[in-house]
């Protein structure tokens, strides 16, 4: 299977499980406004657009809430070996082949909107002209929590479901890792958007089907 395919396939399996039937909020026109949307989902990168200058800049307000998701550098060829198998190997100095299948490594960044809570008067001050800033209290946790549970939810239908229907990925169960976006070992503050990401590894097939040389060799 291409890697295009399991992309896609990967892709649709978010849309369906992490995206479908969940509202959350989004961002308005003005920052008086508040409307929730179904999460969007993109593969590579997210989309780009051009400014006054003609450089591409990112829009993350555009594509928030969201999930970009990313391939990373994977093995082409590769095998895992249990301990027991390796110490065998090592002992017996036995040599095998490593190319029985391949991994594609994904990371999903999730990114939620939280532009925090309007105190009673702070529409009010809008209308005037007079933003009070004041009267707008920032929902650090209420934006946390939203993107903690949505985590939750990814890598739990990940570990339960242990493969994606319609392609070859399975499940590396302890490849799993999710985190809060962190640059030096420090979470980076983003507001109103918060970020964080689950990451995991896939099997998959190397081969697209059976080597026609032992086919021959059978016959």
């Amino acid at each position: 299977m291409r890697t295009s395919e399991r992309l896609l396939g990967l892709k649709q399996w978010a849309i369906r499980e992490l995206c479908q039937g969940r509202s959350l909020k989004a961002p308005g026109e003005t920052i008086m406004d508040i409307r929730r949307q179904e999460p969007v989902c993109y593969l590579g990168w997210t989309p780009r657009r051009q400014t006054q200058t003609g450089e591409m800049e990112p829009d993350p307000l555009s594509v928030t809430p969201g999930i970009l998701i990313m391939p990373n550098p994977s093995r082409a060829r590769y095998v895992e070996r249990t301990d027991l198998e390796r110490n065998f190997d090592t002992s017996n100095n036995v040599r095998r082949p490593r190319d029985l299948a391949q991994t594609l490594s994904i990371s999903m960044l999730f990114s939620v909107y939280e532009p925090g809570t309007r105190l009673p008067g702070f529409v009010e001050s809008c209308e005037q002209k007079r933003m009070d800033m004041t009267l707008l209290t920032e929902g650090t946790e209420e934006g946390l929590f939203t993107l903690l549970n949505w985590m939750d939810d990814a890598k739990e239908k990940l570990l339960e479901l242990k493969s994606i229907p319609g392609t070859d990925l399975m499940v590396q169960e302890d490849s799993v890792i999710y985190s809060l976006y962190t640059d030096q070992g420090m979470v980076v503050d983003k507001r109103p958007i918060f970020y964080g990401f689950v990451n995991v590894d896939f099997n998959c097939y190397a081969d697209k089907g059976t080597d026609s040389l032992v086919e021959e060799y059978l016959k």
